[in-house]
This record gives C-alpha cells, structure tokens and sequence, in this order.
C-alpha cells in the first residue's frame, strides 16, 4: 500500500512513487509502468467531489440503512438487491429503478450504492448525482438564451453511472420531457447505467398520477429496459423516526 510522507508545507509526498504518480513493477523479467495507488486515490476524490451528491446525503452508505420496520419484507429484500448490484458492476448492465413513497429510503440506497461504486471499483468510475425538479428547473432556465440545456444535460449524459433522483416530480413541459428523454435514451443506447428513484409507482392511485403519467410512455418504456424494478412499501419511516426523536424530548 502506497504511504505519503508529510512535508513542512503540509504537502504529502507517496513513498512509492515519490509524487510522480507513476511506479514501475517487474513482470516475467519486463520493467512496467502503471498508475500509483496514490494517484487512483485522488483521482477517487475528485471524482466524488465532481458528482453533485448534496451533503445531506455524503454520509450514506448499505451499512447505514435502517430497516426501520422488521416486519416490512421489502426494506431487507431491496436492500439485498441494491448490495448485489453494487457487488457486481459494472459486469451487469442493467441499472436500478427505486419505487416507493415518500420517506422510504431510496434516495439513500442510490446514493450510497454511487459513493460505494466510485470509491471502490477499478479503475475510478465517473458518477453523477441529479434531482430531477432540479434538473427541469435548470433546462427552463435556458429558455432566455442565457444557456444551452445540452450543456447541462452532457455530464449527466457522460456519467459512467448516475442516480437520477425524484423522477416525475414538478413540473414539466413536453419540451422538458423530449430533453429528458434524449438524456434517458441516449445513456441506454450507450449502455451507462443508471439508477431512478420515484415516489410515483405503476398504478395511478385516487388523485396520485402514475410514473408513465409523469413522464410520458416512452421514457417509462426506456426504464423497463434499463433498469429492474424495486419497490420499498412501507410508510414514511424518515418522519416516524423524526417523531420517535421529537418524543423523546422533555422542554
């Protein structure tokens, strides 16, 4: 394992490369060069710090889900599904569509699902992190000129893996949606992988529009194709356990 010695300008210098970045290894009697630890090490770093994960999320990781309710047989069973993925990129394609209410916790299995993939996989994977309102919202900001929607949309579309978050939510244009789905078609046609959450399912329910009336047909025909469906059903466990805490509370 690469070792950094620190300097007095508080620089550190890898004792095996000495700050070159490069080593030479001996393989059947042949010197090679190849990519120091440190080096892939920093790339990692710049990379998580290039991928937009907001800072309410940097901190989740598999290990941190809580399976807040033993008795809800998706939270265990989707949290399974999310491990094997991660275990087996990027050999597998196909990506991951997170369905469920609002609370559940998909927001929290994509992004650490992304954090573990880009510190731990071989060479440094290039994710990207969006919200989906977030997204919209910068797409129709460009309407006054001020921008152009592919300049937004390009390192979305160049991401080695993206978690697109909240998919359906707010409100959107049929122009929004033909970039949308250029965004969505173009990374399937690539074969990049990409992980959706929504809190809009299958099935419209009462006045709840369905994910395909959200997004229109083709995007969720696109989706069928790239990603395997997991569902959390449970109830909305981030406000039960903000409830559970503020109870605890004696003023």
């Amino acid at each position: 394992m690469a070792k950094t010695e620190t300097t007095e300008t508080t620089e550190t210098t890898c004792t095996l490369c000495e700050g070159t970045g490069w080593t030479l290894i001996e393989e059947e009697g042949v010197e090679l060069v190849r990519r120091c630890e440190c080096a892939e090490g920093r790339t990692r770093q710049r990379l998580l710090e290039q991928a937009g994960i907001p800072a309410r999320y940097r901190h989740c990781t598999l290990d941190s889900f809580e399976l807040w309710n033993p008795e809800d047989p998706t939270l265990a069973k989707t949290l399974r599904a999310v491990q094997e993925f991660v275990d087996l990129y990027p050999a597998d394609d196909k990506g991951l569509l997170l369905m469920g209410s609002v609370g559940t916790g998909k927001t929290h299995l994509a992004v650490a699902a992304l954090q573990q993939i880009m510190r731990e996989k071989t060479p440094p994977v290039r994710g990207r992190f969006a919200d989906f309102t977030a997204l919209v919202l910068e797409i129709q900001m460009t309407f006054d000129g001020s921008g152009s929607s592919r300049d937004i949309l390009r390192p979305l579309i160049e991401a080695d893996l993206l978690v697109l978050d909240e998919l359906g939510a707010g409100k959107t244009t049929p122009w929004v949606m033909d970039l949308l789905y250029y965004l969505v078609n173009t990374r399937y046609l690539e074969g990049r992988v990409t992980l959706f959450t929504t809190n809009f399912s299958d099935f419209a329910r009462g006045q709840t529009e369905s994910l395909t009336d959200r997004v229109s047909a083709r995007i969720r025909s696109r989706l069928y194709e790239m990603c395997r469906r997991l569902e959390l059903r449970g109830r909305d466990y981030r406000a039960e356990r903000l409830a559970s805490r503020e109870g605890g509370l004696h003023l």
